[in-house]
């Protein structure tokens, strides 16, 4: 038996983001709109997930502003030195240099006339590569999305996007120097995928929703937690909070029943050495010795699937979770995951799971899925009747 944390479900107030980024950016949509940065500024791929909420976030705050509702519905303590200063430093009202090309103007004409029009709005800047001809031609998905959230684009060449942010262990939980902040001593750094600290409030909750669950049905028996990695932001935070909570418990009841709570993670983003760089960068920079980290599962045959990369397997199991199980998974981290997941359930291979219960997060990203499988029609691996039928 498998226990199923349906994160899927969790929305914020206001902006309506979902799983595993409402947990990512509790602390964010929870600002006062008084308190809240002028401007955030994040980095990645044109059809990121975080991208997409990190837009709505910002555009709940300006309709809090201005009562201008821009869409109608997007489904899907800050410890930070991160550009922010005190209230008693000198602020600037003036914007940074983020000037965009002719090409990327043309995307910035998505932007509706409303956000347009808002001053003193709350502003949200993303550094990309040189976005794809066709989705330049035509965005679709998050990015499109994002735009007309108000979202301003910054694209920057493969050589400079890889000087900025690459590295073996991904970019930085600071912002580069060569970046300047769009609204000085009032804008936040946001990392890749909300790999800061900003993520550290909604991992408390969840590790307490877990601890809860787990003392009332568990009957002392161990627990793997399971979560599909990216940056692995979520699986190390946990592992963090859950340790904290456990310990403080013991602290104040000697007589406390001890729980076996580990966190397993499974990469969909790089391999099991880069998930560990990756982890043991953010527990320290969030106050960690970098040595008390999740669980990492092994790949089955030597080498993960590729990320982002259709795959009939991934779509195999998307399609038994769909049908046999009644879970509605995407295809970019939950299918690739569970593809893994179900093989090590199945057998007694060495495992964060062998002789534990297990339980698996599910966290979200579904508002993609349609996108997502037009690429796998693309490659041949579904056809137009079979993908009317799944969406």
């Amino acid at each position: 038996m498998v226990y199923i944390k349906r994160d899927d479900l969790l929305h914020l107030h206001d902006s309506n983001v979902s799983g595993n980024k409402a947990r990512k950016f509790f602390a964010l949509n929870e600002l006062p709109v008084e308190d809240f940065p002028d401007a955030l500024v994040s980095y990645g791929g044109p059809q990121s997930n975080a991208m997409l909420a990190l837009a709505a976030i910002v555009n709940a705050k300006n309709v809090q502003l201005t009562g201008v509702k821009v869409e109608e519905e997007i489904s899907d303590e800050i410890e930070t030195d991160n550009w922010l200063h005190s209230d008693d430093e000198e602020e600037s009202g003036e914007e940074g240099d983020f000037e965009n090309d002719d090409d990327v103007e043309n995307l910035q004409g998505y932007v509706s006339e409303e956000i347009k029009s808002l001053k003193n709005r709350k502003r949200f800047v993303y550094i990309t590569k040189k976005i794809p001809r066709y989705l330049r031609k035509q965005p679709s998905g998050n990015l499109l999305r994002a735009l007309s959230l108000g979202m301003e684009i910054k694209e920057v060449s493969n050589d400079e996007y890889k000087e900025l942010f690459g590295g073996e262990d991904g970019g930085s939980s600071t912002p580069p120097s060569a970046i300047d902040a769009p609204v000085p001593m009032k804008s936040l750094w946001v990392p890749q995928g909300g790999a800061c600290g900003v993520a550290k409030h909604g991992a408390f909750l969840m590790a307490e929703e877990i601890i809860s669950f787990w003392e009332s049905r568990g009957n002392n028996m161990p627990l793997t937690v399971c979560l599909p990695g990216g940056t692995c932001t979520t699986a190390m935070l946990l592992t963090q909070q859950i340790n904290v909570i456990l310990e403080e418990r013991k602290r104040k009841d000697e007589n406390w029943m001890q729980l076996d709570i580990k966190v397993g993670v499974i990469p969909c983003v790089g391999d099991e050495q880069y998930a560990l760089r990756q982890m043991k960068a953010l527990d320290i920079a969030t106050g960690g010795s970098g040595t008390d980290i999740p669980l990492v599962f092994p790949p089955w045959k030597n080498k993960y699937l590729r990320f982002g990369e259709p795959n009939i397997h991934i779509l195999n199991t998307f399609l038994e979770m769909k049908n046999e199980y009644g879970i509605y998974l995407d295809l970019l981290y939950g299918a690739p995951a569970w593809n893994l997941l179900l093989q090590y359930l199945t057998s007694q291979r060495d495992s964060p799971i062998k002789g534990r219960q297990v339980m698996y997060v599910h966290s979200g990203g579904i508002e993609g899925v349609a996108s997502q499988l037009t690429r796998y029609k693309h490659k041949g691996l579904i056809d137009e009747s079979q993908l009317q039928t799944i969406c």
